[in-house]
């Protein structure tokens, strides 16, 4: 018996699960929430003090 396991996209701002092959994406590349809408993108934050520029 074969066993997978899908990938999930969880939003952090309304708690939902979804497989992540039916969350859409904006013209970015970027996920976006089916519920609320919420879009992620990289943030600024994550590169202070690595000695590197945001992307």
């Amino acid at each position: 018996m074969s066993t997978e396991n899908a990938a999930t996209f969880d939003c952090p701002d309304c708690d939902v699960s979804a497989p992540s092959t039916s969350v859409p994406y904006d013209s970015l590349g970027y996920v976006v929430c089916p519920v609320c809408g919420y879009a992620a993108a990289p943030h600024a934050e994550r590169h202070r003090g690595r000695g590197t520029a945001p992307l």
